[in-house]
């Protein structure tokens, strides 16, 4: 009996030691895939590398039956920067900024160079010099022993950024690089600073997308998805559906920059190939509606307005839509704007060639007529439309009128600083 009984414990005692050896194993097991799972998720969450030099996006075509020379030289002397000896909007600075490069010189008194109006916005002391001491500084800089970080006052004046991003992504379009030195109210700084303070205040549930995006497709494009310091997953899919889901209508410009940003977005996929089949199928068909919206409200005189989204899901346009710079500044904001994107998009998205060409020739004829004062109220809109005539013949403004002067097109003098 007695050694039934040690029998009995002894084979308990190697039970209960199996059992122990499989937890500890079951234990280790989990912790080493815990420790996994933790690194991959750092990992994960690490803010992305962006590159240094921003990605061009480069236009496609090349087309005398949009704007000729000719037309093209007379538009651009006309849409020159005048900022020089103003207090100069920044919202001005930075659109004419993105419409004429930062190569561009001119020789008249009156014109901004390209550096000048790249100085205007990332050197303080040049701020100073045209808004005064007084004026709340432009550049917010946020220095600690762990990092940089620097914001552009924004959407609190004339001397302020018009919309989140919208600075950023204008330094990038024209190919400001992130270690491009800026000059703070607390000292030097790269630009890489803006870049992480845009990068860190992104939020999926912010109200505009659309220069946001343009600054990840110019710094971020090789990167396929990332995520939020709130911890959302951003992909490009992501951020695509969320430039569709608005109404056609809605968002700054009558809803022409997410046009934009889509354009460019599929521009950069056909490269890098982020997108998922799905979405950008979709893409192309958000465009190619808009497109047909447009055609189908296109003006006989050729301008395109603030009518074009015609009825939508949710009911037609309200009755008499007009900006408060009146009817003709929208046309100029809606022709300028379309012409500009659809100067990026795929051929299959574009217009018939006779509402294209009618639209350019009414900017074209247009601009020939506004005075020097309207051309200072409606400017913003005018860089987009010089800008876009300017794309679709794959030039540089600057060039463009170099090109003039040596023809002796009066006083059409500009350079680019690359140039001998």
């Amino acid at each position: 009996m007695s050694e039934i009984i040690l029998r009995l414990h002894s084979q308990r005692r190697g039970t209960v030691g199996v059992a122990l050896v499989v937890q500890i194993l079951v234990a280790g097991a989990t912790l080493a895939w815990g420790l996994h799972r933790y690194e991959v998720i750092k990992t994960e969450r690490t803010p992305p590398q962006p590159q240094s030099q921003p990605r061009l996006i480069e236009p496609q075509f090349d087309r005398p039956d949009v704007v000729d020379d000719e037309q093209l030289q007379r538009v651009l002397l006309k849409l020159r920067p005048r900022l020089r000896g103003l207090k100069p909007q920044i919202n001005h600075v930075d659109h004419a900024l993105r419409f004429w490069g930062i190569e561009a010189r001119f020789e008249d008194s009156d014109v901004s160079s390209g550096e000048e109006l790249r100085r205007l916005l990332l050197d303080h002391r040049t701020f100073v010099t045209a808004w005064g001491d007084k004026t709340k500084p432009f550049l917010l800089p946020q220095t600690s022993d762990e990092s940089e970080l620097l914001s552009f006052r924004t959407k609190a004046g004339e001397a302020t950024a018009s919309h989140v991003d919208h600075t950023l992504a204008a330094l990038a379009e024209c190919g400001t690089p992130l270690d491009y030195p800026v000059l703070t109210p607390l000292g030097e700084m790269p630009l890489r600073a803006a870049f992480d303070q845009a990068f860190r205040e992104f939020s999926l549930n912010q109200v505009e997308y659309e220069w946001s995006t343009l600054v990840f497709l110019h710094y971020l494009p090789h990167v396929p998805s990332w995520f939020t310091t709130e911890g959302q997953r951003v992909t490009w899919d992501l951020l695509a559906e969320r430039l569709m889901r608005e109404r056609l209508a809605h968002g700054v410009c009558y809803g022409q920059h997410r046009l934009h940003a889509l354009a460019l977005m599929l521009q950069a996929d056909a490269e890098f190939g982020w997108l998922s089949r799905e979405v950008r199928q979709k893409i192309l068909a958000h465009l190619r509606d808009a497109t047909d919206r447009l055609v189908k409200t296109q003006h006989a005189d050729g301008y395109l307005d603030s009518r074009w989204p015609g009825t939508e899901r949710d009911g037609p346009q309200p009755e008499n839509i007009t900006g408060p710079l009146g009817p003709i500044a929208d046309r100029l904001l809606v022709t300028g704007h379309t012409l500009e994107w659809w100067a990026f998009a795929p051929t299959e998205v574009l217009p018939p060639d006779d509402n294209l060409i009618r639209a350019s020739q009414w900017l074209v004829q247009t601009i020939d007529g506004l005075s020097d004062v309207e051309i200072q109220r409606y400017y913003t809109f005018l860089s987009h439309a010089g800008r876009s005539l300017a794309l679709w013949r794959s030039r540089h403004p600057a060039d463009v009128l170099a090109d003039a002067s040596r023809a002796g097109m009066g006083d059409a003098s500009a350079t680019k600083a690359d140039q001998p």
